[in-house]
């Protein structure tokens, strides 16, 4: 069995650095180029676009490379990857006035879009200066969000001196397990340098912030004999309105949302159980999915 894990990832290959980096383009030369918004996809060449499930990898997404169990275990993926090294693929949400072509093309030109890692789980945000410490439905969040603020992919008013307010909504999908958390990335240039945080802004099973910052993990395992994950932690839906806490008016900054669900079986492990082939043990048998938002950038008054 040939072994690709040691291919190197840096920093750079991730959509959270080009957002920084932009930021720092915006800073240096008056232009931002990666004002991204958030979308996933397949690299399938099955022509099966959104087979995204982990349970139903059965006959892989490389054609004759990795059909079957067997051929997932030992060849590789064009000689740059192992087989049990590719995953499923990701999906797009859009939040549009309409079920409609033009309705759809219009919120991702406005990049009111999401990304998951593959599960149906669904994700908003709405960032301003006016809105309330809490809202009693979903309904009121979005009105207060489209009346008073700016939706994912849009650009925070000037016009206010004070720190921001974002409110993040999440709802699992319907098949898969609960939701673990809420988090808020934020990304921002200081004396030059390009530095990000990570903030929990809604958790599951009445846990709280430490003052540290960290949060005490869920006890929610996938049973490696069935495959079965979790069902009585986590939450089906989370909410919160948060405010930044380190918000300083003369940076330049973006931030977005992103959700983690409580564990599952990777493709990897229904292979184990359901083919009897056994994975190297450094391969993952579980994983947690998630979703992204996409971002609000706020530009300090000129």
């Amino acid at each position: 069995i040939q072994n690709y894990s040691d291919r190197t990832f840096e920093e750079r290959n991730f959509v959270r650095y080009g957002l920084k980096r932009g930021l720092k383009y915006q800073k240096d030369i008056s232009m931002n180029p990666f004002k991204y918004g958030f979308a996933g996809g397949t690299d399938n060449h099955n022509g099966s676009p959104g087979n995204v499930e982990e349970d139903n990898y059965s006959v892989g997404s490389h054609g004759l490379a990795d059909q079957t169990a067997e051929n997932r275990l030992n060849n590789s993926i064009d000689g740059w990857a192992t087989a049990y090294d590719i995953n499923p693929g990701a999906l797009t949400g859009v939040w549009a006035t309409s079920n409609t072509r033009g309705a759809i093309w219009d919120a991702m030109m406005q990049k009111e879009t999401f990304a998951t890692s593959g599960p149906r789980i669904k994700v908003r945000m709405f960032g301003g200066f006016e809105f309330r410490d809490g809202y009693n439905s979903y309904e009121a969040m979005v009105r207060a969000g489209m009346q008073r603020g700016v939706a994912m992919g849009g650009d925070l008013p000037t016009t206010h001196d004070g720190a921001p307010t974002f409110m993040v909504w999440a709802a699992k999908d319907p098949m898969g397990p609960n939701l673990d958390r809420i988090q808020i990335i934020k990304g921002w240039v200081e004396n030059g340098e390009m530095k990000e945080r990570i903030y929990n802004a809604a958790l599951s099973d009445n846990r709280e912030v430490q003052s540290d910052g960290s949060v005490t993990p869920l006890n929610a395992p996938v049973n490696l004999e069935t495959g079965a994950f979790t069902t009585d932690k986590g939450a089906p839906e989370l909410s919160a309105v948060w405010e930044d806490p380190d918000f300083d008016p003369t940076q330049q900054a973006f931030y977005y949302t992103r959700v983690i669900q409580l564990p599952t079986a990777r493709w990897t492990l229904w292979d184990e159980i359901r083919e009897g082939v056994q994975y190297p043990e450094n391969v993952a048998k579980t994983i947690q999915e998630r979703a992204w938002g996409s971002p609000i950038w706020y530009t300090p008054k000129q």
